[in-house]
């Protein structure tokens, strides 16, 4: 059952990593977008007119991704409530570091798996 546990916290760290980093990559390439719009029309000298619908647009798709990062934050921290509820132990590897795909299980028999995946928000 634990190794059960296991397996799945593991998975669901791998994907929430994988979903957060996904978000990030959309977020760096809207920015870049939103930044290229209005060099692009100033480099061609056309009115500031010109590409407003697209830009306003465009920078309402950033703060949509920005709400999409808050709320996979929020459900990375909600985790570590889920993870304590199945009774498995976490091992904090700090801010920003994501758990070794190696993990082990501690003496005692909890998991030292899983602290990037349920305990740490990104």
């Amino acid at each position: 059952m634990l190794n059960q546990r296991l397996n799945a916290a593991k998975k669901i760290a791998s994907e929430l990593h994988d979903a957060e980093d996904a978000v990030d990559e959309v977020m760096i390439r809207i920015a870049r977008l939103a930044a290229t719009l209005p060099a692009a029309r100033r480099d061609t000298n056309m009115s500031a007119l010109v590409g407003q619908d697209a830009m306003a647009k465009i920078t309402r798709a950033l703060a949509a991704t920005g709400e999409v990062r808050q709320l996979l934050t929020d459900a990375h921290i909600a985790l570590t409530v889920t993870q304590k509820e199945i009774g498995l132990g976490a091992r904090m590897f700090g801010a920003g570091v994501k758990p070794p795909a190696s993990a082990q299980l501690a003496e005692n028999g909890e998991a030292n798996v899983v602290a990037g995946a349920f305990a740490q928000a990104s």
